[in-house]
């Protein structure tokens, strides 16, 4: 029997900085199970991935979304609001970050309910613990 443990999970990160895409990407490297990490940079991007439009069509459907909260034409509240009404998609954990979280970010956050609202770390120490954290959601069954 195929050990499910070692399936591979489809990671999509929607982040417009390649700085924080890299530090991630590289904290990533720990996870004890094979993965693949799709990279997008805007809100519209995202979308047409999630919904496996060209230039996505062979998308992989994501078992983790890690979303800026501002990347570029879209903001991760937009591209997390739609998710919450694709029942198909819905029950992805999304897990959303940005720099300093504003008042709306706050309220935004307390409506949506993403899987967990972070603060982007300023040390390689912070990206490490955010790649701990992706490997305990997606540990769960």
């Amino acid at each position: 029997m195929h050990d499910p443990a070692q399936r591979q999970r489809e990671l999509l990160l929607v982040e417009d900085n390649r700085g924080d895409a890299r530090l991630l990407a590289e904290c990533l490297r720990t996870l004890p199970f094979p993965y693949y990490l799709s990279i997008v940079t805007d809100g519209d991007s995202a979308l047409a991935f999630l919904q496996q439009q060209a230039p996505y069509t062979a998308a992989p459907t994501p078992d983790l979304i890690l979303l800026d909260i501002h990347p570029l034409k879209r903001s991760g509240w937009e591209v997390l609001e739609w998710l919450r009404t694709q029942p198909a998609l819905a029950s992805i954990p999304v897990v959303i970050w940005g720099g300093l979280l504003s008042p709306f970010d706050e309220q935004e956050c307390d409506r949506l309910r993403p899987t967990e609202c972070l603060t982007k770390p300023e040390t390689v120490e912070g990206y490490q613990c955010i790649a701990d954290l992706i490997s305990k959601f997606l540990a769960q069954p």
